[in-house]
């Protein structure tokens, strides 16, 4: 705990992202991480393998942007670094580590940013969300990733909105829906190669391995492209409880331009 206490102190944070819970959830990531990666590795492995795929659809070798970047876990750094001239990290926290990494490579840049655009304005109650613009007029860009991020983008503010501004359930399941599919037609309009990795359905078990409950990470946000499916066991029996685990089905396209389905 002091430990997490002294990375929380001093992990660099924009105040909203600090206010919705974007540092602590890191955080607790790194913590998590040392519970779980046994669990966690083949999920890992499988976003490396199909990142390394996407890379091969880029047409050039100027730059890569990967949204969601994280912790670095689930991403190949040393491939993407060795082919592009210039990575992008786009994130609303860069944990110390990754920051220690980017000091040593001037060829990986770290932005901080929201993705979403509009965290700024959901903190105030606000549920207006934007169409995100910034980097869309990037010539030089030659791959986009969006890492694991999709079905996250919506969690902490409508946490927050539930629990600080006590929004309606209705008005938030739209806005969470909505923050989805703007991050889905934000991706569209890239123009060169794009990859998609995310979970699409989660299922939760018993501890005899009954199912729960099941039901869709994208909040019914249609998703029509083709893509090899893997389980993230993301929550391991006796992790949260000795009754229960949860799983997660993760959809990864390296090229949504070749993946929608017609």
């Amino acid at each position: 705990m002091l430990l997490e206490a002294l990375i929380f102190a001093i992990t660099p944070c924009p105040a909203t992202a600090r206010r919705l819970g974007f540092l602590k959830e890191n955080i607790s990531i790194i913590s998590r991480y040392g519970r779980c990666k046994n669990k966690w590795l083949n999920h890992l492995s499988e976003s490396k393998k199909n990142i390394e795929k996407a890379i091969s659809k880029a047409s050039g070798n100027r730059r890569v942007i990967v949204f969601g970047a994280g912790l670095g876990y689930d991403l190949p750094l040393e491939k993407l670094l060795s082919r592009f001239e210039e990575v992008v990290l786009v994130d609303l926290v860069h944990s110390l580590a990754i920051r220690w990494i980017a000091w040593r490579n001037p060829s990986l840049k770290l932005i901080v940013h929201d993705v979403t655009e509009s965290l700024d304005s959901i903190v105030t109650g606000n549920l207006e969300i934007c169409s995100p613009t910034r980097f869309l007029d990037d010539e030089q860009t030659d791959l986009v990733i969006s890492l694991n991020i999709l079905s996250q983008l919506p969690i902490l503010p409508s946490l927050y909105l539930e629990e600080h501004l006590r929004i309606n359930q209705d008005d938030i399941q739209t806005m969470s829906r909505t923050i989805i599919e703007r991050h889905l037609d934000y991706l569209a309009r890239f123009s060169g190669a794009v990859c998609l990795i995310t979970d699409i359905e989660r299922e939760i078990f018993d501890s005899s391995g009954k199912t729960i409950r099941k039901f869709s990470a994208l909040n019914e946000v249609p998703f029509p492209w083709k893509s090899e499916t893997g389980i993230w066991e993301i929550v391991p029996l006796g992790e949260e409880s000795l009754d229960y685990c949860v799983r997660h089905k993760v959809a990864a396209i390296p090229s949504l331009k070749d993946a929608l389905i017609s």
